[in-house]
């Protein structure tokens, strides 16, 4: 092989190479979230059975603010423990891999979290799930694929709101679990 034709078969494989991670990306499919049927919003919203008055579940609830938000004070709008109500709204960060494979911001989501309390159970709502911007954004835009404006990214976006909301209820449900006292016996 002469010096002309290595050069031309070592740059038709370079240029093949930077585009492979293109095409070894894989689109997200879109996630099934749950759509409330009457306000077709996405909402995540479950009544859980669990043992106590509506005051020990209150303050389960809050210790599980504590646990799990950095700054749980700045989420609160509604913190009523004779009522059995804690309401607020929070947020969560999204990303996005750039063309070199780095993490990028690709904004900020708020929501509504709501717990409700009764005796012996308590309910979760999360919904009114916004992409922060000047204006309002919800993200159920996102779930039309026929939209002129569709970008498959929002199929990613979508699947992190997702992930981080069952991570969020899991660990709700499994700290609003009551403690079990170990006796120490020697």
């Amino acid at each position: 092989m002469n010096m002309k034709t290595l050069t031309t078969c070592l740059l038709v494989i370079i240029s093949l190479l930077s585009y492979f991670p293109l095409i070894a990306q894989e689109v997200t499919p879109q996630p099934k979230l749950p759509i409330d049927p009457d306000s077709r919003k996405i909402m995540y919203r479950e009544v859980i059975q669990e043992p106590g008055d509506a005051g020990y579940l209150y303050n389960k609830a809050m210790e599980w603010f504590n646990y799990y938000y950095l700054n749980p004070t700045s989420i609160f709008k509604i913190q009523d423990k004779v009522n059995g109500k804690i309401e607020g709204t929070a947020r969560m960060d999204i990303y996005y891999d750039n063309e070199q494979g780095t993490r990028q911001s690709a904004g900020v989501i708020l929501y509504t979290i709501r717990i409700e309390f009764k005796e012996d159970r308590y309910r979760y709502t999360l919904t009114d799930f916004n992409l922060k911007s000047s204006s309002r954004f919800p993200i159920e835009k996102w779930l039309n694929q026929e939209d002129p404006a569709y970008n498959p990214q929002w199929n990613s976006y979508l699947y992190q709101v997702d992930t981080v909301m069952q991570r969020l209820t899991s660990t709700l449900v499994d700290k609003m679990k009551p403690v079990e006292e170990k006796k120490d016996e020697w």
